[in-house]
């Protein structure tokens, strides 16, 4: 799980903000249908001919929507906390590759080298970084060549 979570205050905070913010878009929908519909539903009831029948068809079939709107946003809050928690590995992956490898060359370890997956977006940075490691180690060769 370590190597999942990079930097787990950002990974974390992001699915979170995702969901707080789909949360209250579907809160306002909620409230604009029922603000909407509410009053045809009890119109509905109260005019009908048959109106026990009526209520126990409609009860019944908003607990079926209930329950596939429920099912709806447990899968929508696994899809959204997947991806968010993927998108930003892919994304933080490269940083904190190349955070440990300035680490190792600022402490000294010039053979140290990055590799990151094939068709990074950073892998131009990261071939830069290797090449300047690849620069200080033949300098500090050459300094204790000399020496």
């Amino acid at each position: 799980m370590a190597n999942f979570l990079l930097v787990p205050a950002l990974q974390l905070k992001l699915p979170l903000y995702t969901l707080l913010l789909s949360a209250t878009f579907g809160a306002l929908a909620l409230l604009v249908g029922y603000i909407y519909f509410g009053p045809l539903y009890a119109a509905i009831i109260e005019n009908a001919t048959m109106g026990d029948h009526l209520r126990e068809a409609v009860t019944r079939q908003a607990g079926k929507f209930i329950e596939a709107s429920a099912m709806l946003v447990i899968g929508y809050v696994l899809l959204m906390v997947s991806f968010t928690m993927v998108y930003t590995h892919r994304i933080l992956g490269p940083t904190a590759a190349m955070t440990r490898h300035i680490r190792a060359l600022k402490n000294g370890f010039y053979s140290h080298r990055i590799s990151l997956r094939s068709r990074d977006e950073l892998q131009e940075l990261a071939n830069e970084l290797n090449e300047l490691a690849e620069t200080l180690e033949t300098y500090e060769h050459r300094e204790t060549d000399d020496s």
